[in-house]
């Protein structure tokens, strides 16, 4: 089979980047067009001078604690990043960063300006003075701290330094030729840059797909990704099934409703905000902080969110006005939502009575109410996987050194397989309740036995 031109993928730049000097030269200009305004006003220029002078003065002394906070924030910056990551990470922080480059320098000159012109007889270069350091003071200033406090974020300094190195491959190698493909003519729609996604224009997309359908009535289209799974340049953003040729523009339209950013959603990524929970709790029980109670903390809110999600339908209500379009979204089950939430937890607190106990006492208050037996059993599944088996059989036991510890779970244990067959039988499954309350009654005899 012929080789086909490839679509053109590109690493495309940041724009944000582009569109924040953009729009900091645009509000510059604003305040140049207020000075030239005012300067050409000779009457109003002498009657300000000596107000404008005085503001002056407040200005350097404003902008001397400008520059000196600005100098801390950076030098904590850079503290934070050397001990949290790497010290060689904190060289992008001055030589390859040119916003923090430019407004260092711009401070220093603006306010050394507005110093010296204080001793000259110049009314026009006092206002002047007087308008770039408002600029600097009330413009750049808290753009430039928001602009810090997002680069010191692992996530901007894992993608800066991943796309200075794919810049540096792009610059020095040729693409090998076995990299062409025919992906467009097999229906696939591929990411033009890296990042999460972060979100899906249904709208736009749901518009270009009833278009492309009007020719072709049969096909579907099939999201290959979670919201707030990690795409990366080339890789299948949907697919096109039964498989058809599409044209570039149309590829390029349908892959244009995907965005991807370097963070992930806070409000369209469910997940995310079960991983942020797990992040807190795992961190709680290491042995540098070692603070279990944050980790039960977070446990009991996994277990909020968790038994939200169980009395829920599986499809979102997007996810069911999509199909009837033939477009159909990629989510996690209830299934993918519960390994998030424990398992990382259990993995580093199972020598933890108290988060093992924690954890059990959410699954219980979780299986309590789920609507399906199909989801009860997936719950019991998660506990099957915890190992605790050798709590059942008395006496001492892997998990726990001591036996209070040890009683203590399977007094959870046996309240959990209590509340699971409960919930089962009242769902029409009596057979498999009655082998739940065994399993409870051997978790009973174990206590008896370990006393």
């Amino acid at each position: 089979m012929p080789q086909t031109r490839r679509h053109r993928v590109e690493r495309r730049p940041i724009r944000r980047e582009r569109d924040r000097a953009l729009a900091l030269l645009a509000v510059l200009g604003a305040f140049l067009v207020g000075y030239a305004l005012v300067a050409t006003n000779d009457r109003l220029v002498a009657t300000l001078d000596d107000k404008v002078v005085a503001a002056l003065t407040s200005f350097v002394s404003i902008g001397v604690s400008v520059l000196v906070t600005t100098f801390s924030f950076v030098f904590v910056a850079l503290s934070l990043v050397s001990a949290q990551f790497s010290p060689r990470v904190v060289r992008h922080f001055w030589h390859a960063d040119r916003f923090r480059f430019i407004f260092l320098w711009s401070s220093i000159a603006v306010f050394a300006f507005c110093f010296v012109i204080q001793f000259a007889d110049i009314p026009r270069l006092h206002l002047l003075g007087l308008f770039l350091g408002s600029y600097q003071i009330f413009v750049l200033f808290p753009v430039f701290l928001g602009y810090l406090a997002d680069n010191i974020n692992a996530a901007s300094i894992t993608k800066n330094i991943s796309d200075r190195t794919v810049a540096e491959i792009a610059r020095d190698y040729s693409v090998h030729p076995g990299s062409y493909d025919d992906s467009r003519e097999r229906g696939i729609i591929a990411a033009r840059e890296s990042g999460f996604l972060e979100n899906v224009d249904t709208d736009k997309l749901t518009s270009l797909f009833i278009s492309l359908r009007d020719t072709n009535t049969e096909v579907t289209l099939k999201i290959s990704n979670y919201i707030g799974s990690f795409v990366e340049v080339g890789s299948k953003l949907a697919v096109v099934e039964p498989a058809i040729a599409i044209d570039e523009s149309t590829e390029k339209a349908i892959a244009s409703c995907f965005s991807l950013h370097k963070f992930r959603s806070y409000d369209k990524d469910i997940e995310y905000g079960i991983r942020q929970l797990v992040d807190i709790g795992i961190k709680a029980i290491s042995p540098a902080i070692n603070d279990p109670t944050t980790c039960v903390n977070c446990i009991h809110q996994l277990g909020v969110i968790l038994k939200e999600i169980g009395i829920r339908e599986d499809d979102s209500e997007l996810s069911k006005r999509l199909q009837t379009n033939g477009i159909f979204l990629k989510e996690p089950n209830f299934e993918q939502y519960l390994d998030d939430a424990f398992d990382q937890i259990y993995q580093w607190g199972r020598r933890d009575h108290v988060i093992v106990r924690t954890i059990i006492g959410a699954l219980s208050e979780v299986v309590s109410a789920l609507p399906t037996p199909e989801r009860v059993e997936t719950v019991i599944k998660e506990i099957d996987e915890m190992e605790l088996g050798s709590l059942t059989q008395g006496g001492s036991s892997d998990a726990f050194a001591l036996a209070e510890h040890r009683n203590y779970a399977r007094k959870s244990l046996m309240h959990f397989y209590l509340t699971a067959a409960e919930r089962i039988e009242f769902l029409g499954s009596p057979d498999r309740a009655e082998g739940l309350r065994l399993d409870a009654k051997k978790c009973e005899m174990s206590i008896e036995g370990a006393i």
